[in-house]
């Protein structure tokens, strides 16, 4: 019984490793495209130097006359974009839909896994916690008796022998 226990952990922890380097491959190529993605990005300081610092203070009666005349105008309208056909996908493109198709398989991989794992343990832990309990129950038991018997047993001779000697006595 429990080898079979132990060779389905076994084959359970192969299967769980063999997931987790297949997660970490895929995580590596996303790190890489978001190495990429941080080269091309512009830091922070740069862009602060060109955002207009606002201190001029309105006046309530400035900003309702502007609100008045911004309602009475209407919005302005966008021009429509051409139509043009959709470009053929790249193989850039290509990459990145393998990519999200590969990512969504280890996502469903993973999501059954974990309710793989959940379903044994609501099956097979209650078992093996009883078992075990019932060990340790039954090894603090001949444990505590022993220990009556080495140091309580002892005593209790002792005053028995006592009333008998006072008895006869």
């Amino acid at each position: 019984m429990r080898r079979e226990t132990e060779a389905e952990l076994e084959r359970a922890d192969d299967l769980l490793g063999k997931a987790d380097a297949l997660l970490r491959r895929h995580r590596g190529t996303e790190s890489e495209s978001e190495r990429l993605d941080d080269e091309l990005t512009i830091p922070l300081d740069d862009l602060d130097d060109d955002l207009p610092i606002l201190t001029e203070v309105v006046d309530e009666d400035e900003l309702s006359a502007l609100e008045r005349q911004a309602a009475t105008k209407p919005p302005p309208v966008a021009p429509s974009a051409p139509d043009i056909a959709a470009p053929a996908p790249t193989v850039d493109t290509r990459r990145q839909q393998q990519a999200a198709h590969v990512a969504e398989q280890l996502i469903e991989l993973d999501t059954e896994i974990g309710r793989e794992v959940e379903a044994w343990l609501a099956n097979e832990l209650p078992q093996i916690l009883s078992r075990e309990l019932d060990a340790l129950a039954e090894k603090v038991r001949s444990e505590a008796l022993a220990q009556l018997r080495a140091t309580l047993l002892p005593s209790i001779s002792e005053r028995i022998a006592r009333r008998l000697d006072r008895d006869d006595g």
